[in-house]
């Protein structure tokens, strides 16, 4: 592979920075937003009914 190719993007390009952090973000947020979502759900069934704990009907 030739340097030539190597040379056409820029390695550390203020816009791939930028789509880097806004990417990173946006999964910041969804992983915060699934995680709320998954102790909700945990805290409003609590330990009284579990797949496991339950009776086969």
């Amino acid at each position: 592979m030739n340097n030539a190719s190597k040379n056409m993007i820029p390695k550390g390009s203020f816009t791939r920075k930028m789509e880097r952090q806004l990417v990173g973000m946006v999964m910041a947020v969804i992983a915060y937003v699934i995680e709320k979502a998954v102790l909700r759900s945990i805290k409003r069934s609590g330990t009284k009914s579990s797949a496991l704990n339950s009776p086969p009907s």
